[in-house]
């Protein structure tokens, strides 16, 4: 699978190629610093996959893909979750905070390797095609013993201080994790936080209120500070079932 990377950090640069290059089947063609010069070359040439910084100068990532007729697979490697929203509505591959570990980066490529696969074999797929096809499963530490949750089981997260439980369709268990850790470790094409105890699997919402969502009749409540994103990502599946 070949790929170029895009970022205006030299170091940001070194790290990802220094894990990449553990990957037997990743194969780089070209770094760029100046995503305009990236964008030349992606008009003349094509590859598999493109891991895109988004704070750049000239062109921010996020806008970086509107420029092609025929966009690559992307991971967005970003210092920021604010973009995770934007990178949701244009169906990145998977979103990775800096500073990137590998054992983090391979589950990325293993997606984008998945997704590709699909492609080559006639299928449309997407990040959402590629979840329906081939159902993933996290592993949660709860005390000294791990559990395998299907994450389309994964009704919602909430949060109680240094712990969260899990709400699934089965069962809920407590683990010892901060919510922002949880965050990152589900994939944020389907999940969704709402408030600073609640991370909410959306295909599991039944009803959007001014200040709630419903699930399993359950009022899970929106806070001021994440109500503006939350209804972005709405409005934006609703556009996209539209066209």
């Amino acid at each position: 699978m070949d790929y170029i990377i895009i970022d205006d950090e030299p170091d940001a640069i070194d790290v990802l190629k220094f894990h990449l290059n553990n990957i037997p089947f990743m194969e780089l063609k070209a770094t760029f610093r100046d995503p305009l010069d990236a964008l030349e070359h992606l008009q003349k040439h094509t590859v598999d996959l493109l891991f895109l910084d988004i704070n750049m100068p000239k062109l921010s990532g996020i806008s970086f893909p509107k420029f092609l007729e025929k966009p690559p697979l992307i991971i967005f490697t970003t210092a920021y979750s604010e973009y995770a929203l934007e990178s949701y509505e244009l169906k990145a591959v998977d979103y990775l905070l800096k500073p990137i570990e590998f054992d983090r980066l391979l589950q990325a490529v293993m997606k984008a390797k998945e997704l590709l696969n699909l492609n080559k074999a006639g299928v449309k797929a997407s990040p959402e095609t590629s979840l329906e096809i081939h159902e993933q499963t996290v592993f949660i530490k709860s005390g000294s013993e791990f559990h395998q949750l299907s994450i389309q089981n994964i009704k919602y997260i909430e949060s109680d201080g240094n712990y969260v439980t899990f709400h699934t369709t089965k069962r809920s268990i407590l683990a010892r994790y901060k919510i922002s850790e949880v965050k990152e470790l589900l994939p944020q094409q389907f999940f969704v936080r709402i408030h600073r105890s609640f991370i909410v699997a959306i295909k599991h919402i039944e009803t959007v209120k001014k200040h709630a969502v419903v699930i399993d009749a359950k009022e899970i409540p929106i806070s001021s500070n994440y109500r503006e994103g939350f209804l972005t990502i709405i409005e934006g599946i609703n556009k996209k079932r539209d066209n």
